[in-house]
């Protein structure tokens, strides 16, 4: 059971610090259980996909094809990833970020089909193979394999028996952020266990949402040998980052797995790209967007991505152009000045979702309603804005508003991911003391369709949270974290989750 155990079981649990043999073994168990299952999924999403690839390929093709040929050749596929998934960490993958474990996916296929077309040449065909069946089967592979996995992540973290128990030391408020998101995105299976403060004079002892909270570095240890502890999560203010490592170096040795987060870091974000620049005790922070061969390859991903975006939603643009057109006042567009790469202004072009006059309306609207005020302080939008018409509503929704902005990416303003594009009043109102750091890399930035905060935490939290979200990623940013949150982008868009 992965349950947390009560404040007499931990108490106990500090007096013994023996372990418990029935408990390690059934975590051990259960452990070996989800990689099982994990495999057995990865094996069968695999087969079907070569299955898929092959049919289609014979039914495109004049030439009546054996599938009893290729059996040996799906076989090493199969067995090849599931030996490089084992090694590369991935059975049962506790505690894995969502990009670590879509670069692992990539790199393990990758080899694999690269090893089946070497062994295919060096032996003269004996092991036969066709290049569009290998080839289409390894462009489908990755994204589909990645995204059944976490379904199936998703699924097991129902199961009581899911998961590893996990230390959290730190700071209650920040230590409590990191239950809720443990609790929140389960499937990462980091069962929260218990609590360690390291103040005892300011401890807060009792239960948060029913993990126990104790005081005490010295019982860290204890802990870890009773309950089979060996992820550990430290999140301490970046201002006590000398306590952190003092943590790390005297009281962690029984950890084998440690994430540090830091104060200005969404607990959200740090399970989807988990990088070494945002932990506390790091000599070294990259800002990876400001290298100039960083910058072409994510130019380049644009390009090869919005072209064929671009002529698909070509004749949806149109419809919806026409359809405001004929049944509404005022322009089709909205186009609002928004500020870009090293500071330039540019045009940001979107589908027109209020009625005429919305920037005036906006201002009767908060002058007159306080609520409403405080909401657009904090948010910068409107849940419930009177201002957006009914087709508008729906074009929010599902963000069909922002297609016109494909544009901007083609010509070179905006990028398909990158961080939310403020306008000149946004950045003048904030205060350059306390964001200069942002404001220099948001300069440095083409502002993105989409982004992170898009994805992980939508129009749910503050815009402060926002900028914080957007920050880590363009301190974070690699081309598998575009790649991710463009995967996560299509399921928001689809779903709808957190539009207006």
């Amino acid at each position: 059971m992965l349950t947390p155990p009560t404040l007499s079981q931990i108490s106990e649990a500090i007096k013994r610090s023996s372990p418990h043999r029935a408990l390690l073994t059934s975590i051990k168990s259960n452990s070996r259980r989800t990689s099982l299952i994990l495999l057995a999924g990865d094996s069968m999403v695999l087969s079907c996909v070569l299955l898929l690839t092959f049919y289609m390929r014979s039914f495109l093709s004049a030439d009546i094809l054996p599938l009893t040929t290729y059996v040996p050749v799906f076989a090493i596929v199969v067995l090849g990833n599931a030996l490089g998934s084992y090694w590369r960490g991935i059975y049962p993958g506790y505690g894995i970020c969502a990009i670590a474990e879509l670069r692992t996916t990539f790199y393990t296929l990758t080899s694999v089909f690269a090893t089946v077309a070497t062994i295919s040449f060096l032996t003269r065909d004996a092991v036969p193979y066709s290049r569009s069946i290998l080839l289409l089967s390894w462009l489908l592979s990755i994204p589909v394999l990645y995204g059944c996995r976490t379904l199936f992540r998703k699924l097991l973290s129902a199961k009581k028996w899911y998961g590893m128990p996990t230390v959290i030391i730190g700071d209650h408020v920040m230590a409590t952020r990191i239950i809720d998101s443990l609790k929140t995105h389960s499937s990462i299976g980091l069962r929260p266990l218990v609590v360690v403060e390291p103040e005892s004079t300011e401890a807060e002892y009792g239960y948060y949402s029913g993990v126990p909270i104790v005081s005490g570095l010295e019982n860290i240890s204890a802990l870890c040998k009773r309950f089979g502890v060996t992820h550990g999560i430290v999140t301490m203010p970046n201002s006590q980052s000398a306590l952190a490592q003092t943590i790390v170096n005297n009281y962690t040795q029984h950890l084998s797995h440690i994430t540090f987060v830091g104060e200005n870091v969404h607990p959200s974000v740090v399970w989807i790209s988990n990088t070494r620049s945002d932990i506390l005790m790091s000599n070294e922070i990259e800002q990876r967007l400001m290298e100039p061969s960083l910058r072409f390859k994510k130019r380049l991903l644009d390009l090869v991505l919005t072209v064929p975006l671009f002529i698909l939603a070509f004749p949806i643009m149109v419809l919806i152009a026409g359809y405001l057109k004929l049944t509404s006042k005022g322009p089709v567009f909205f186009r609002h000045a928004r500020v870009g790469q090293n500071g330039k202004q540019f045009v940001m072009n979107k589908f027109r979702t209020m009625v005429p006059n919305a920037e005036e309306a906006l201002t009767e609207i908060l002058d007159k309603d306080p609520e409403a005020f405080d909401e657009w302080q904090r948010f910068h939008k409107l849940k419930n804005d009177p201002r957006v018409d009914r087709l508008g509503a729906w074009l929010r929704k599902y963000s069909i508003d922002e297609l016109p902005q494909l544009l901007n990416v083609l010509k070179g303003e905006m990028s398909l991911v990158g961080p939310r594009p403020f306008t000149s009043k946004e950045l003048i109102g904030k205060n350059t003391n306390e964001i200069r750091a942002f404001l220099a890399l948001y300069r440095s930035t083409k502002p993105g369709v989409t982004g992170l905060w898009q994805v992980s935490v939508r129009n749910e939290v503050d815009f402060n949270v926002r900028t914080h979200i957007d920050y880590y990623y363009m301190r974070n940013w690699s081309l598998f974290l575009d790649i991710y949150i463009l995967m996560k982008t299509v399921r928001v868009v689809i779903t709808g989750r957190g539009g207006y």
